[in-house]
């Protein structure tokens, strides 16, 4: 989950003369210059499909781009902070949009694949992904929806691809192959009995 703590900004009001803070998104209404407001934000299988439920493309694809309304809305899929002012996602800055970018590209594993690619299936197949196609992946997996539909999606696809490649036939060893397993057993045995 990440937590983004929203600040206050200094104003000027010409008919008092005097400096105020308040939130970007309610300049009339002025706050304490150390006031705080913290949204959380889920990047998960839950805001993938409620996104893509409203705009009908699939989200995990890099074009055509998204635009920035497109963008705004994901951000507030993902919010799981109650009665955030809408006024709130328009007036992000920059810092806190590359905040959020870092957040959602974070694999949030220590699990790595070397051969690993965006747009890949957890068999390693090129497809478009959609939150139907992680759903489906997710039942012939055994992974229960609660709580995993809320985990960071990318832990979500790991552990996809993990099970896939746990559950997938293994490799035929060759002669040679068997043969080198046979000597490593028989040398393991001859240690232990020394």
């Amino acid at each position: 989950m990440l937590q983004l703590e929203l600040k206050p900004v200094e104003f000027f009001d010409s008919d008092s003369n005097a400096f105020f803070f308040a939130f970007p998104w309610a300049k009339n209404s002025p706050v304490p210059e150390n006031q705080v407001m913290k949204i959380q934000l889920e990047h998960s299988l839950l805001s993938l499909s409620r996104w893509e439920e409203k705009w009908k493309v699939p989200f995990l694809v890099d074009k055509p781009e998204k635009t920035i309304e497109q963008t705004l809305d994901y951000i507030r899929f993902m919010t799981i902070t109650k009665n955030v002012p809408d006024g709130v996602y328009e007036t992000f800055t920059q810092d806190q949009i590359d905040t959020i970018t870092q957040y959602i590209q974070d694999s949030h594993t220590a699990t790595w694949f070397s051969e690993r690619g965006n747009g890949k299936g957890p068999n390693g197949s090129h497809q478009i992904i959609t939150a139907e196609i992680i759903y489906y992946w997710m039942i012939v997996s055994n992974i229960p929806w609660d709580p995993a539909e809320r985990w960071h999606l990318n832990k979500l696809l790991t552990l996809i691809r993990v099970c896939s490649i746990e559950n997938s036939p293994k490799k035929k060893q060759s002669k040679a192959e068997i043969a080198d397993e046979y000597r490593r057993i028989k040398a393991a045995r001859r240690a232990a009995k020394k």
